[in-house]
């Protein structure tokens, strides 16, 4: 496959995975803040529902950037390896809450367990946005967009 095509897989993955989070993300924090048990219901099962947008956006990006890496002896191409797999490791952590959460919403209260699981889920949503946004900047830095060492 043409590196441009991977490119291309790799940036659209990229965008897909982190609106997708992003969006979980939101919507989970104005469930909780609204407090509604109605709307926090219907939150956690379309986030099940759309599960699988993620099962595909994620794999997708870490096969298009191990492929982009390759054998780069490049720093940022190292830590982009590195929180890669940390992401991949708090991703399947946060399929196995999502689907707590919304059987928890569902088939029981929703209760101070559920409230600390939600809270333990957010928190680890927080930093897997925080680590693909990282990954993001130094894609950017990478492909020439970004100098290197500038924030995003």
């Amino acid at each position: 496959m043409k590196r441009s095509k991977i490119v291309t897989a790799h940036i659209t993955a990229t965008i897909i995975a982190f609106l997708t989070i992003s969006g979980f993300f939101s919507v989970s924090l104005i469930a909780e803040i609204i407090g509604d048990e109605l709307f926090i219901k219907k939150v956690k099962t379309g986030i099940v529902y759309c599960l699988p947008i993620l099962l595909i956006a994620m794999p997708l990006l870490a096969i298009s950037g191990n492929r982009l890496g390759g054998n780069s002896k490049d720093p940022i191409v190292a830590k982009k390896m590195k929180r890669m797999k940390l992401i991949a490791i708090n991703g399947v952590v946060l399929i196995s809450l999502a689907i707590y959460l919304y059987y928890h919403a569902i088939y029981n209260t929703i209760d101070r367990t559920f409230l600390y699981v939600q809270i333990v889920e957010l928190s680890i949503g927080a930093v897997n946005l925080g680590l693909i946004a990282q990954n993001i900047n130094s894609g950017l830095q990478l492909s020439g967009r970004l100098r290197k060492n500038s924030p995003l």
